[in-house]
């Protein structure tokens, strides 16, 4: 009986919300926020750090928050996890929390299945939106674009892996717990650091979706991926897998640029760069080559031109020698 209890309480602890708060309440230095866009309207919750300044570059932090959280109230969000990760943070930082609206799913698939494709499953209205969103932040304040992060655990989790393989050119970094992955892209996620935890005995999302996805990515070669898998602790892993030592500093030494040395935007900007420079010497050519042709009723071309000129010219210089030659002999 004794042992049960003991278990029982240490369940308890593990699914409650982290409340110790060091650096003050998020509730309290959070602002309220929406965005919206033709399909979705995506409450948020916005953190700055304490002394921000426009002058300096803050890694970004998104927090995808689990179903229980679900509705527009704009609170609900902040029950798990991110209290803890606003006091632990390494250093100072963006943490953004949106809120998915209730009966909606930030990735549109079963959760009991595990594991998806993101080619069978598209992109969910809430997902593009916070894409959507993150534009807008990087225009309004100082982001580090070089430190993006995603945490989530259970639906968030599941947005966490599909965030970090959607747009692997802009997640420098992930710390998805107890969701599910799409094992097709391990190539693609192969040079990801993600940090992903998971119990075997979780009876809500079957922890067998995130170890296909591990290890598909091993198999690909992937090295940065760590897996954490736990015996015991069901579903509401999510504390305990936080508080990880030295997890935070880990994910906050990540950068994007690890893995795309140049900055895909730049990469891109040099593409076109190059294709409109082809492009250009192009036209000009074809331009040349269209004025210059000696079409009936057309311009005369380049070499006619020329001839002409040294015709004109060949037969001003024997005039004169003409009229040169009369005088001598006269």
């Amino acid at each position: 009986m004794k042992r049960f209890i003991a278990f029982v309480l240490t369940m308890l602890f593990l699914t409650l919300p982290i409340t110790a708060s060091a650096k003050g309440d998020i509730n309290e230095v959070a602002s309220f926020n929406t965005y919206k866009n033709t399909n979705t309207v995506l409450p948020y919750r916005l953190i700055l750090p304490d002394n921000y300044d426009d002058n300096k570059s803050y890694p970004l932090i998104f927090f995808f928050h689990g179903a229980g959280e679900r509705g527009n109230d704009n609170k609900l969000q902040f029950f798990h996890l991110v209290q803890y990760i606003y006091d632990n943070a390494p250093e100072d930082c963006i943490i953004v929390a949106p809120q998915c609206p209730l009966n909606n799913q930030w990735v549109d698939t079963p959760w009991s299945n595990g594991a998806y494709s993101t080619d069978t499953v598209a992109e969910s209205n809430e997902m593009i939106a916070v894409m959507e969103l993150l534009e807008d932040l990087e225009a309004k304040y100082s982001v580090d674009t070089d430190r993006i992060y995603a945490i989530g655990l259970s639906m968030g989790g599941f947005a966490t892996w599909d965030i970090i393989t959607r747009h692997n050119d802009v997640i420098a970094a992930a710390i998805p717990i107890c969701g599910g992955g799409d094992p097709d892209k391990a190539d693609l996620l192969k040079d990801t650091p993600i940090f992903t935890f998971h119990a075997v005995n979780d009876t809500s999302v079957p922890y067998m979706g995130t170890k296909l996805t591990v290890n598909a990515i091993k198999r690909a070669g992937g090295d940065k991926i760590e897996y954490t898998e736990y015996a015991t602790g069901g579903h509401g892993i999510w504390n305990q897998a936080i508080q990880t030592n030295g997890l935070l500093e880990k994910l906050f030494n990540c950068k994007l640029s690890d893995r795309y040395p140049t900055e895909p935007s730049e990469a891109v900007s040099e593409v076109v760069s190059e294709e409109a420079s082809e492009a250009t010497s192009e036209a000009v050519s074809e331009e040349v080559s269209t004025d210059t042709t000696d079409e009936e009723g057309g311009f005369w071309n380049a070499t006619t031109l020329t001839l002409a000129i040294s015709i004109a010219i060949a037969a001003i210089i024997t005039a004169i020698l003409s009229v040169f030659k009369k005088r001598k002999n006269a």
